[in-house]
């Protein structure tokens, strides 16, 4: 176990940190793309079967308890279901999009291990990003593994509470989760595989939130280093020409080589970065979209239960769990946005008027090119941490407004 969680410690090498957190949840679920990504693992198909048949009965539970008009039940029902659902469909992508993400994520190694990029600044910045990710990915996945693991003993512990009590006439078996199965597999001698049936749907939906959204907040993070590294690569080239007034022709030729090494690798990066959201864009939407489901049936919970403590603990419960989410997203939009327009700055700091005007042009073109941010943006949403705090102000507007019906 501890081999495992080595990323968690702050002394490890860079490969320890690397990915650390989505590959583990990935590799599990068998979605890692690996080296090629040219091959499925069978243990990958038969989770989505698995996650298939849960999502199936779950949300036909929500829409039997919408019949009855049992509108908590049908939201507690209804608010997981649509998670699994999202997560089945990124499952889905991840199958789909295999070979690509293999691709991206081997083109991004090899730009974040060059070896050309050695110098300490450059390697205390990939460091610092690997850490950051490994860490922040780590804490959804295991709040959502301790949240599983309590609802999956929750019924057991009931149980367990009832029999020392001695109250038999209240011992009632329950699923951790609401799913319409067949009578018979409710019943002995099926009902303790139904039971750990329906439990590990759970964390195949916990692995894979923790997998494919800690890939898309990784990758972030390490274009986000990338954008940082040329920024101190810039300020190397000229740092020993800061008391100059004047280049030799030798010395212009190496800075122009050097320049134009920067502009390759810039252009690299820009094109992974919009290869990559190409690929991530269904599955980006699809995150905001089941957000604001989740957050709308909570403020329904909310106005049809009044003042009920259960409503408002439903309503933060879900919307914690839906803003915790969208928070992945939108951070790792910003690091690569704020970190891409941050090179022009770098680049207008540094003595480029030492540059004759030939060479000028490269300055000129990687400046205007470097104004505009890098954006994660997909049709109708711009991960941001301004994305974020508006929707938290949407929230809180719903949030009145529902009470001023009460």
């Amino acid at each position: 176990m501890s081999e495992w969680l080595r990323f968690l410690k702050r002394d490890q090498q860079l490969d320890v940190y690397f990915f650390a957190v989505p590959r583990l949840s990935l590799d599990i679920m068998g979605y890692w793309p690996g080296k090629t990504g040219d091959t499925w693992p069978w243990r990958s198909l038969i989770h989505f079967a698995i996650l298939a048949i849960g999502v199936a009965t779950e949300l036909h539970a929500g829409m039997c308890f919408l019949d009855r008009q049992q509108i908590t039940l049908a939201l507690e029902t209804l608010c997981p279901a649509g998670t699994s659902a999202v997560t089945l469909l990124k499952m889905f992508l991840m199958l789909r999009f295999r070979q690509d993400l293999s691709i991206m994520w081997n083109r991004l190694r090899g730009l974040l291990f060059d070896p050309n990029w050695e110098r300490p600044e450059q390697r205390d910045i990939r460091l610092k990003h690997s850490a950051m990710a490994a860490r922040i990915n780590f804490w959804p996945l295991s709040a959502g593994f301790f949240t599983c693991t309590t609802y999956n003993l929750k019924p057991i512990l009931i149980a367990m509470i009832l029999y020392l009590q001695n109250r038999y006439e209240d011992f009632v078996w329950f699923t951790p989760f609401n799913m319409t199965m067949p009578k018979v597999l409710l019943n002995y001698p099926f009902f303790p595989l139904t039971y750990i049936f329906i439990a590990y749907t759970g964390y195949v939906t916990i692995f894979m939130f923790g997998g494919c959204d800690g890939f898309y907040f990784e990758f972030c993070a390490h274009l986000s280093a990338l954008f940082e590294v040329l920024q101190a690569e810039i300020e190397s080239m000229f740092r020993p020409y800061t008391d100059h007034l004047e280049l030799s022709p030798v010395q212009l030729y190496i800075l122009e080589q050097k320049m134009r090494s920067v502009i390759i690798r810039h252009n690299a990066i820009i094109d992974l970065t919009r290869f990559f959201r190409d690929r991530y864009t269904i599955i980006t939407l699809a995150h905001f979209v089941s957000a604001a489901m989740v957050i709308g049936f909570s403020m329904v919970n909310l106005l049809t239960l009044g003042n009920n403590g259960l409503g408002a603990m439903l309503y933060v419960a879900y919307t914690v769990a839906a803003l915790s989410q969208l928070l992945v997203y939108c951070y790792g939009g910003t690091l690569v946005a704020e970190s891409s327009t941050g090179l022009c700055r770098a680049m207008f700091s540094c003595p480029w008027q030492l540059f004759k005007p030939k060479q000028r042009r490269l300055v000129q073109l990687l400046i205007l090119r470097s104004q505009r941010p890098v954006s994660m943006a997909v049709p109708f949403f711009s991960p941001s941490l301004a994305t974020f705090a508006a929707i938290l102000q949407t929230s809180d507007s719903i949030i009145a407004l529902v009470k001023s019906f009460q």
